[in-house]
């Protein structure tokens, strides 16, 4: 059987070429499209290092996108990333029980649509950022105490991956929402994978539906830059303190699965008002540098519900969550943000695995940033973009085509670019994708 030519109109998103070779590749690999990764258990090799307790792991991923309308010329762009890593299980490798080390590397390389042509704040590739380059990701101990009732993480971590996560916003391209709130961690400087910080966190599970956790981070601001990706310096300013509490039912019972999160943060971190000067008056008509401040606080909350399932054995079914939090009003760029949608997995018949998604999200600037902006233009008329939100609407489907290639197409809506309103409104259209080596 002849497969047809595939072409793209325009600029190509380089990572469809999966949809033009799967075909091809499922007639000359039989069994292989079947296996959980693509390289195979080695021949056995793969196996043995995980029953000696090294667990294997890499990625690659990617994300094409191309503005259709709007922003400020119409042009696409592709960004991608590998990641490399190791679970070590120390109580196979040394006798320490409940134990192990994480490392992960990453590699980032390509180009940002939002920067180069729409001129937006929430990136619309999630993986472009924090570091278009090289970087040790993760190396920290993991540890469970009192029979898994306490776990502790100690070494360096990107403080995103253990607060405000939610799992199943993971299914979007913005970088508005991957997992957490990317307005949150603006307003905090935390970071978010793969960019690391010093420190660690304790998780203390109360009941088995319930828990606490409280963690501590050095504060390195420049950790997100390019050369950055290597230094490990314990050099800081201030420490990122961040405590959240959760509720989870309903996994592993006849129930629907629900989760709700409640959490805070504080940066003892010196941070710049942003409206007031160093005497109180709008540093926007004065021109004197910004009040400071001994830190800066926030916070979230976070809930979401399965809310229809098809069966009692299924993972078929409707899933709905929301985000919010407020920013310090002092020093948030953002004051508030908001973002609600949901996720139906199991589309078709055989399709178990492909998930629909859809979301709506926002980001309000602080309109005290905003009181800023104005008496700066009223001074230096057109010098600088007068900020009140930026919002964005985005729709997905995720094809697990086989259990290590994931295709996920996208259509996002980008509500007042840069927060301005004087950049048109963009229609994106994308593409990520994902290959489990």
């Amino acid at each position: 059987m002849r497969h047809p030519p595939c072409t793209i109109p325009g600029l190509a998103l380089g990572s469809t070429l999966w949809l033009c070779t799967l075909p091809a590749l499922a007639q000359q690999a039989g069994g292989w499209l079947g296996q959980p990764t693509l390289t195979g258990d080695w021949g056995g090799t793969r196996t043995q290092l995980h029953g000696d307790g090294i667990a294997l792991r890499a990625h690659w991923t990617t994300e094409s996108a191309g503005n259709l309308s709007g922003g400020h010329r119409q042009t696409a762009r592709y960004t991608q990333q590998l990641d490399l890593g190791a679970d070590f299980d120390l109580d196979k490798l040394w006798g320490v029980p409940d134990a192990k080390i994480q490392f992960t590397v990453t590699e980032r390389d390509g180009r940002s649509l939002s920067t180069d042509a729409i001129g937006n704040q929430f990136s619309v590739q999630e993986l472009y950022g924090a570091g278009q380059n090289f970087r040790l990701a993760a190396l920290n101990w993991q540890q469970d105490f009192l029979d898994h009732r306490v776990f502790m993480e100690l070494g360096w971590s990107p403080a995103g991956d253990d607060f405000a996560r939610l799992p199943a916003f993971c299914n979007f391209q913005n970088g508005i929402i991957c997992g957490h709130a990317n307005a949150m961690t603006t307003n905090s400087g935390a970071h978010n994978y793969p960019t690391a910080q010093w420190g660690g966190h304790v998780k203390w599970h109360a009941t088995p539906d319930f828990y606490a956790t409280v963690g501590a981070y050095l504060n390195n601001p420049n950790a997100g830059n390019k050369d950055q990706g290597w230094n490990l310096s314990l050099k800081h300013h201030g420490v990122f303190l961040p405590v959240e509490v959760g509720w989870s039912n309903g996994y592993g019972s006849g129930q629907l699965p629900a989760d709700l999160k409640l959490g805070a943060y504080y940066n003892t971190v010196g941070t710049p008002d942003v409206y007031t000067d160093v005497n109180g008056q709008s540093a926007g008509l004065t021109g004197a540098g910004f009040m400071q401040h001994n830190g800066r606080s926030g916070g979230y909350f976070i809930v979401d519900k399965m809310v229809y399932r098809e069966g009692p054995d299924t993972k078929r079914g409707l899933t709905l969550g929301a985000m919010g939090g407020v920013g310090d009003a002092s020093t948030a760029k953002y004051r508030y943000f908001w973002i609600v949608g949901g996720h139906y997995q199991g589309t078709f018949p055989g399709r178990d695995d492909d998930v629909v998604s859809l979301m709506v999200a926002s980001g309000r600037t602080n309109p005290r940033l905003t009181r800023y902006q104005r008496d700066r233009d009223l001074v230096a008329p057109g010098s600088i973009g007068i900020q009140r939100y930026e919002s964005v609407a985005e729709i997905d489907y995720g094809a697990k085509l086989t259990p290590w290639l994931i295709l996920r197409p996208n259509l996002q809506y980008v509500m007042h670019p840069g927060g301005t309103g004087s950049i048109p409104d963009a229609f994106v259209i994308g593409l990520y994708t994902q290959v489990t080596f």
